[in-house]
């Protein structure tokens, strides 16, 4: 029994049995997002992709309006080196956010100043830290989840509300310190998924 006790403990402290620690969202999860210059590129996940499809997010346009960081998110479909579009818009793929102590302000880009301090008044759309709620009818199926360090938020059609023909679900994740990690669903280039 000791002799057991004793290689448990050598193989705990040579490193070769580790915890995996876990990364809950914390207060200042959302603050990756108003990062001046930060760029995050998504791949899409298909094998038949094409070579050189990415969807890039950069920050841009990051200032401070009172007690809140608020930065423009550029959102770029590139199909191959001659061709690209600019995406976005909505809450899956905003074009503006603030961040405050209380959360996350999902805006549009022709939001001047002005509009964003009204906005500012009001809850923000996400709390801070993210905390995890269930899609339901009363609000259309929207939902949040929290996997370790990574926040996801979508939109998923209601089993209640009948066979889904085609793709009937959005989602958009974020990580603290990797920024947007993944995009899938209706909103996303082909309706597939786009991540890391």
């Amino acid at each position: 029994m000791r002799i057991v006790w004793i290689g448990c403990l050598v193989l705990a402290m040579s490193g070769a049995v580790r915890a995996e620690v876990v990364r809950k969202p914390d207060k200042d999860f959302w603050k990756i997002l108003v990062t001046p210059k930060a760029k995050w590129i998504l791949f899409e996940s298909d094998d038949t992709a094409r070579k050189g499809a990415t969807i890039t997010v950069e920050t841009y346009d990051v200032r401070t309006l009172g007690k809140a960081q608020v930065a423009r998110l550029r959102w770029t479909h590139k199909v191959d080196k001659s061709e690209s579009s600019t995406i976005g818009g909505g809450v899956l793929q905003p074009t503006q956010v603030a961040v405050t102590r209380e959360g996350l302000y999902l805006l549009d880009a022709d939001m001047d100043d002005a509009a964003v301090t009204v906005a500012l008044k009001k809850k923000p759309s996400r709390s801070a830290p993210p905390k995890p709620y269930k899609g339901t009818k009363k609000n259309g199926g929207r939902y949040l989840t929290v996997h370790g360090g990574e926040v996801c938020m979508g939109w998923a059609k209601l089993a209640e509300d009948g066979p889904c023909e085609d793709v009937c679900e959005n989602e958009v994740c974020f990580d603290a310190t990797r920024g947007v990690t993944s995009i899938s669903g209706f909103d996303a280039p082909g309706g597939m998924l786009w991540n890391q």
